[in-house]
Order: C-alpha cells, then structure tokens, then sequence
C-alpha cells in the first residue's frame, strides 16, 4: 500500500516479521499464511492459527470472485466501515449491508426474526457468486446456511468469523459442513475486525494475481503499465491513495460507454446481472437523490439529476470511463433515454430497462395495459382533452398537476364517469393502492409525489 509512509512501513514489517518469528512452523500454504497473519495483525492474537479453516477452496474461490468485481454481502456495517473503498473499487466490487433497511426491520419485527436474518433473506438475490461475511451475527451466518441448503444458492465465499457465546460456535459448524468455499475462525472468537482483516488480504492477493490494477472499465490494464500506475492517483468517492487507486485509463478514439439503467419497484434487489454490472464497472454514476441513495457505497463521482439535463448530457460527452444514468422503471417510458440519445446518438448509449411505475401500477390493480392511453403531466401542461376521448388512462402526475387536481377538472369539464386508481410508493413499504371516485380523489389532502393514476370509464371497468 502506497500510501504507508516509510516509518509506518518498517512497523508493519517488523510487526510481520515478528509473528513469523513466534508461531514458527505450521501447516498453512504460502498463499494462507498472509490472510492468517493479517487476523493475527489486526488482534494480536496468535490463537487464530489453531482456529481458522480454509474449506473446499476457499482460498482461490474468493480472490476469484473478488477479482471478477463480485458482490459483497456483509452483515453489518462496521464490517463496510472498515474497508478500504479504493481497494474494493479497483475491481468494482459493490458491498450490501441491509441490517439498518426499513423494509428488514419491518419484516423482523413482522416475522419475529432477528434483523440478521431479515437482512440476508433481503439480500438474497445478491449471494449467488458472492462474497459473503458474517463478523457479528451468528443467525446471519445460519440463514446463509439454510439458504445454501434448501434454496441451493451458492455464494463464492463465506468468511464465517461471527463471535459471541449463543449459536457463534454452532453456525460455524454448520458451515463446516456445507459443500461451500468457507474461511472460518471455529469457535467463539470473532468478529468484524477479522472479516475486514480477511477481506483485505483476498483482495491484496488478488492485486497480485491481476497484476495488481485494473482500468476503470473493470478490465485488467495492460501488463506494461502495472509499474505507472502503482505511483498514480485516481479521484475515487473523493479519495486518493497510490497504488490502491485505479490505474488511468488507457488512451482511445471510442468513447465511454453510457449504459441507462432502470430501476424498478424492487430497487436494487431485482437489477438483472447485466445492470448490476454496468452499476459496478461505472468510473461515473449519474441519477436523482434518490437513486443515487441507493448505491451510497458506490466508489465512483457522482452527479444528481435535477432539472439540469443540459448538463448531464455535458459531463457525459466528457466521461472519460464507463457512467451509468440511473433511472425510474423502463427509461424509454417517458424517461431520460430519448433525451440522452438525441443529445449523444444511439452507438454510445445503452438501455437495460425495468419494469416502468405505470407497469406495476396496472399489475397491482389487475387491469391488462394493451389497452390503455398514457398520458404524462410531470413539467408539462394539464390538457383535460388528452382524457377524455379515452376509456383507460395511465397518468404520471407531478407537485403541481397532483392526483387530485386532475380529479378536480374533469369534475369541472363533465367528465365524471371515470373511477380513479391512485398507487402511491409503489415497491415500498409504505406501498398504498386505492380505487375511488372522482369526487373523493378530488378531495384528499395529501398525497405521495411517488404516484401513478389510473382512470378507467365506468363501462370500461365493467368489461364492456
């Protein structure tokens, strides 16, 4: 690490050299010994020797997906505190902690579970060819198991280090005996400073085994510029530090590539692979507030959408590495992607969509869509006449043309035959979805700016 000063160096060094000197002999491989003697580094405690199990290789199944950008599930947050973003970011490796979620704490509370376990049932999507640590929570651990054992899902790595008296030792066990890659530290011993102490000498090794940088892209960087860029800087998250930031990227006539991908009701939970990894390879992460809230632990510079679209289309012509523009369901569906395509030209962009709000709207309410008119008044003028002619409207409402002032002046133009169906934060746990007159929609006094508003005639309703 480039960054350690001289003095702070020598210490490390000394302090190495020390504990090869104490515990002498032993049995673990040379590609072992340096994540052993990191737990032994970070605790000073030599008693790690005896206790940590490298299972069903481990070893080369963790530096493997951490160096192909995997995810990387943790049970809590301390564990993602004490990581070092530039590392993680040299191969894109994105980290999930949910233990804080409101939709696990609801669940947990719902389900008489421990926020553990709720937090890895939540990230269940992601631990297939993940890295996964457990450093506090031994129910953690033990879903992990389950979910390995009944749903046969398969992470890439489990580091099973939770410590503590009830089911630490248990859970371990239980680990054991899967036919899973597993580091683990057995018996009661454990905890977050040893996961992160394990997670960062899988990732020195795998700096070492990939030539020790990768270009912004997530590709590795040629071979004869490993040198230049252990002396460079990148500008990661904010943050610059030698050899641990990614190496510049290499000199080309194609420009970086933008990929525009939609986010559904699910969030980031149900991304394809395909979105998760351009999300994962973005030196660029462009989006609104909340989108970008999201993916809070993204390394990359971000850039909040506003009204500020000339802007964007601006800082994307100039990226210079890999941008992802994160957007609401299906962004062909009145969404950024016409705007940024006229700006940038279709070669440049691409599109992962996801099921647009108007989708999931008419999902819940059980209406087929094939025969629906949308209508859009987000920043644009409320034009009753883009209603009434029809029997089925979808409609994507704003602060200024809310569900009820749309309600008020079709009352006020005649057109009263139409039943509402107002669907509010949909995805979340607040989700609400209601069907009602024109009149009491007209009347209620407030209303989630996340909304959809379907109107359906009343013979239209009835199947005529």
């Amino acid at each position: 690490m480039q960054q350690i000063t001289a003095p702070g160096r020598e210490i490390e060094d000394e302090s190495f050299a020390t504990i090869d000197r104490e515990v002498g002999a032993h049995h673990f491989t040379p590609e072992q010994w340096p994540v052993v003697r990191r737990v032994i580094h970070a605790t000073a405690d030599f008693e790690f020797k005896d206790t940590i199990v490298f299972h069903r290789g481990a070893l080369d199944a963790g530096v493997a997906a951490l160096a192909s950008g995997c995810n990387l599930v943790v049970d809590v947050e301390m564990i993602r505190a004490g990581l070092s973003a530039p590392r993680l970011a040299r191969f894109g490796v994105v980290t999930h902690c949910f233990i804080s979620d409101p939709h696990v704490i609801e669940e947990a509370s719902r389900l008489n579970l421990t926020r553990a376990v709720a937090a890895m049932r939540r990230a269940r999507g992601l631990l297939a060819g993940s890295v996964v640590a457990v450093g506090n929570a031994p129910t953690a651990l033990l879903e992990v198991a389950r979910l390995a054992r009944e749903e046969g899902i398969r992470p890439a790595l489990v580091i099973a280090v939770p410590v503590g008296f009830v089911n630490a030792v248990e859970s371990k066990e239980e680990v054991l005996r899967l036919d899973l890659p597993a580091i683990v530290a057995r018996g009661r011993k454990g905890g977050s400073t040893i996961a992160v102490a394990i997670i960062h000498a899988l990732l020195a090794l795998a700096a070492q085994k990939t030539g020790a940088s990768r270009r912004p892209d997530g590709a590795p960087a040629p071979a004869s510029s490993a040198n230049k860029s252990a002396g460079a800087q990148a500008n990661i998250g904010g943050a610059q530090s030698g050899d641990e930031a990614r190496a510049p990227r290499a000199e080309s006539s194609v420009p970086a590539p933008i990929t525009v991908v939609g986010i559904g009701a699910g969030g980031p939970l149900d991304l394809s692979a395909r979105a998760l990894q351009a999300v994962r390879r973005a030196a660029l992460i462009c989006g609104g507030e909340r989108h970008l809230a999201l993916f809070a632990d993204h390394p990359g510079r971000r850039f909040v959408i506003r009204s500020n679209l000339a802007e964007l289309a601006r800082i994307l012509a100039e990226a210079d590495g890999p941008a992802v523009v994160l957007a609401s369901g299906d962004p062909n569906f009145y969404g950024v992607a016409k705007y940024l395509v006229g700006r940038l030209g279709k070669p440049r962009i691409e599109i992962v969509p996801a099921p647009s709000a108007m989708q999931e709207a008419f999902a819940r309410i059980k209406e087929p869509w094939d025969d629906a008119v949308f209508v859009s008044f987000h920043s644009r003028p409320l034009k009753i006449e883009q209603i009434v002619p029809h029997r089925k409207v979808g409609i994507f409402t704003d602060p200024s043309n809310t569900p009820g002032v749309i309600a008020r002046a079709l009352l006020e133009a005649g057109a009263d035959n139409y039943r509402a169906f107002l669907c509010e934060n949909l995805g979340s746990s607040n989700e609400r979805v209601r069907e009602l007159s024109l009149e009491k929609l007209a009347g209620l006094d407030s209303v989630s700016d996340l909304n959809v508003l379907i109107l359906i005639a009343a013979h239209a309703a009835q199947g005529d």
